[in-house]
């Protein structure tokens, strides 16, 4: 028996509730939890699949508002958006997929969440948003949880400490999507009183593998990673069935914008030394948000909120975008610049770039910074010799984009070169 209702639910629930030992698959969404908590209560020996969302805050401390669900030997499935169980008495041990979001008072401690995935070894989603998980008591971690099955890890907007031993604990090899949000700095650079690696370093290599595409951003709100698998399109721009497609794998990182210089520069540390920066791997787009909203504020010495110099380090890299100025023309002096690598062979950052905006910058990026970044990458497109060594121009971009003050400037000089001609 399947049911699916929306909306007061208090006539309905007495009606079929007489009926939920013979329940597979329950589908609520209400408007009050207090009748789902009334009527949804004792065994439901069948239920494969249970979806509960309540649409208004009740959750409030006191055992009411907990369901009183306690013999779930097949459930599946479990998806509960701010509605609880009696999380120390029920049994979960064939999860497939636990979904939680928006829940406070009623969440479940660490220690029985630890305890419902412990218990479901075929666990293959978890995913946790706003669910105010507290740690008190909780030993040192020592021993991982493997979990085999997990394709999908999702942790967000939860307490710090929580997230933080979710991500040590949890050991997930066959995972492909990866969300983690609410990020702390120690994440991305590691925490200065500690010689252990930060936990970024843990995902990068072993779970993203080679990664087809990588999307690097800095927030000006919180942290967050992000690996996903993504189906590719057929030949007519239709989606392929995620069942038969060969998929590419999309690596997202945000770091905290504060210290993003910082930051960003201990991932794209991590990524090199993984091996995901690597001239024949995927493509790679970098989009700074920098310090606008407090650009009035910034000490004289402020360098931006990224260092140029790690450019020569993300060969792969299609897209850049900048707003904040000082960024801007770092990366513009930078790329128009021949530099000798590592190897000794000269050339230009970034071969493969195809895009770079800076239409959002201020007035602070000049008509020079252009000319300078244009004659030094691309000059007259033909290769020259650097010492005893031929250096190969990379291709123009497909897209640059400046911002409005340069681009009135061409438009004014495009028209005096039309009249010039018109004249001659």
């Amino acid at each position: 028996m399947c049911v699916s209702f929306h909306g007061e639910g208090a006539e309905f629930m007495e009606i079929v509730a007489t009926a939920v030992h013979r329940w597979k698959s329950i589908v609520l969404s209400s408007t009050t939890g207090k009748d789902l908590v009334r009527q949804l209560q004792g065994s439901m020996p069948e239920l494969t699949d249970m979806q509960i969302a309540v649409r208004t805050r009740y959750d409030l401390p006191g055992g009411h508002t907990l369901l009183q669900l306690q013999d779930l030997p097949k459930l599946k499935h479990l998806c509960l958006n701010n509605v609880g169980l009696q999380w120390g008495n029920v049994k979960l041990e064939r999860l497939l997929s636990l979904q939680l979001a928006n829940i406070e008072a009623t969440a479940p401690t660490l220690g029985q969440l630890l305890t419902i995935i412990r218990s479901s070894p075929d666990l293959e989603q978890l995913a946790l948003s706003n669910v105010q998980i507290t740690t008190d008591g909780i030993p040192p971690l020592q021993n991982g949880i493997c979990l085999t099955r997990l394709k999908s890890l999702q942790l967000a907007t939860m307490p710090q400490d929580a997230l933080e031993y979710l991500v040590m604990a949890i050991h997930s090899p066959q995972t492909t999507a990866i969300k983690l949000v609410g990020c702390p700095d120690s994440y991305f650079v590691g925490d200065p009183n500690n010689a252990t690696e930060p936990p970024l370093m843990k995902y990068l290599p072993s779970i993203v593998g080679r990664p087809d595409e990588i999307h690097i951003t800095n927030d000006v709100r919180h942290g967050q990673i992000e690996i996903t698998s993504i189906p590719q399109f057929g030949k007519g721009g239709e989606w392929v069935s995620w069942a038969t497609s060969s998929q590419t794998i999309g690596l997202h990182i945000a770091v905290p914008t504060e210290n993003s210089r910082r930051s960003l520069e201990r991932v794209i540390t991590l990524m090199s030394e993984a091996g995901l920066c690597e001239a024949t791997r995927g493509r790679v787009r970098l989009c700074l948000q920098g310090f606008v909203d407090f650009a009035d504020d910034l000490p004289a010495d402020y360098e931006g909120c990224f260092d140029a110099e790690l450019l020569a380090r993300l060969p792969t890299i299609t897209h850049i975008s900048a707003v904040d100025p000082t960024d801007a023309r770092g990366i513009l002096q930078h790329l128009g610049q021949c530099r000798q690598g590592t190897d000794g062979t000269w050339g230009y950052s970034c071969p493969r770039l195809e895009v770079l905006d800076i239409g959002a910058t201020s007035e602070k990026v000049e008509r020079d910074d252009i000319d300078n970044f244009t004659s030094g990458r691309y000059g007259d497109g033909e290769p020259f010799y650097q010492g005893t060594y031929l250096v190969t121009r990379p291709p123009e971009l497909v897209d640059f984009i400046l911002p409005s003050h340069l681009e009135e400037d061409l438009d004014v000089e495009e028209e005096l070169d039309e009249s010039d001609s018109m004249e001659m």
